[in-house]
């Protein structure tokens, strides 16, 4: 552990209530997941097999996964009122249907390090739709600190080689999907629990995702796959639940703006992974990101504006 993860570390424990602590440390966790999905995703479509079917049986694996949580969570499912039906809906729609096709087949059209500088913007559209939808106001270190994070981010994307095409449109578009999606479930989960709102997340929206599939009269290749192939599915779709429990887990304890903050991390660890996959020799651009990175979210935990607001969330 390094000097600067150690003092970020000591920093979580000392300034932090309990609740938002673990959040926090599962938004770590998260970051650390989504750094070397990103990757393994891209490995498994240059592979060979195509995105829409591994988005279909990945998301479809990862649902059953969370219906089985559920089982085994609760003695008695809880009931679902009608009124209800709809938030696990919006979430399977926006979250884990539209966007999730959008970002594959974008990222199978770009690299793996373009697609996680663009989902690690979140942050930036989880801010602005935070201030417009939820009322959250923010103080002036707060900007600072995301201004960092976004400093960070343009000096990153001159290692990606980065430029705007087809591919990087839809992996945005995807994520403001995704963003819309947080802001949402920050709602959501005041009443519902977060096992519920990710098993619909997944199931439901691997449904819609082959409903969309079918509509469009899209081919699937589903039986094309090799047995290699459905170990490297099996491989992210496990990485993938890690990263939904994760991530609505965190979301349920700390405030989404932290959350997602702290998200960006994946994007050097990313980065690195595809550096050591090319032989590359870590570039300046990349240390610097990372310590602007580290520097902006220490001052978000230092300093921690969000303390009183949340700590009964």
């Amino acid at each position: 552990m390094t000097g600067a993860e150690r003092k970020l570390w000591q920093t979580i424990n000392k300034s932090m209530n309990n609740r938002t602590k673990t959040g926090i440390k599962l938004a770590l966790l998260t970051a650390l997941i989504s750094g070397l999905a990103n990757f393994l995703n891209k490995e498994v479509l240059i592979s060979g097999v195509d995105a829409v079917s591994l988005t279909l049986v990945k998301n479809t694996l990862v649902g059953l996964g969370f219906l089985a949580i559920l089982f085994v969570s609760f003695k008695k499912l809880p009931k679902i009122k009608l009124k209800e039906i709809w938030k696990l809906l919006t979430v399977a729609l926006v979250g884990g249907s539209i966007s999730f096709l959008l970002f594959f087949k974008g990222l199978s059209l770009a690299s793996a390090t373009t697609g996680s500088l663009i989902h690690k913007s979140l942050f930036l559209w989880v801010a602005l739709l935070a201030f417009i939808f939820l009322g959250e106001k923010f103080k002036k270190y707060q900007l600072a600190a995301l201004g960092l994070l976004a400093l960070g981010l343009v000096l990153l994307s001159k290692i990606t080689n980065f430029s705007f095409g087809r591919g990087e449109l839809m992996m945005l578009i995807a994520t403001l999907l995704w963003s819309l999606e947080v802001i949402f479930v920050k709602k959501f989960l005041k009443n519902t629990n977060f096992k519920i709102l990710a098993a619909a997340r997944m199931f439901l929206g691997s449904l819609f995702i082959l409903g969309f599939v079918l509509l469009g009269g899209q081919t699937l290749h589903i039986t094309d796959i090799s047995a290699s192939g459905w170990l490297k599915i099996l491989v992210v779709a496990g990485f993938l639940f890690g990263y939904v429990f994760t991530w609505y887990k965190a979301l349920s304890l700390a405030p989404a703006n932290l959350v997602t903050s702290i998200l960006t991390l994946a994007l050097p660890i990313t980065i690195l992974g595809d550096q050591i996959s090319a032989r590359a020799i870590p570039t300046l651009n990349l240390f610097f990101g990372i310590l602007l990175f580290t520097l902006a979210i220490y001052s978000l935990l230092k300093l921690n504006p969000w303390r009183k607001e949340l700590i009964n969330n």
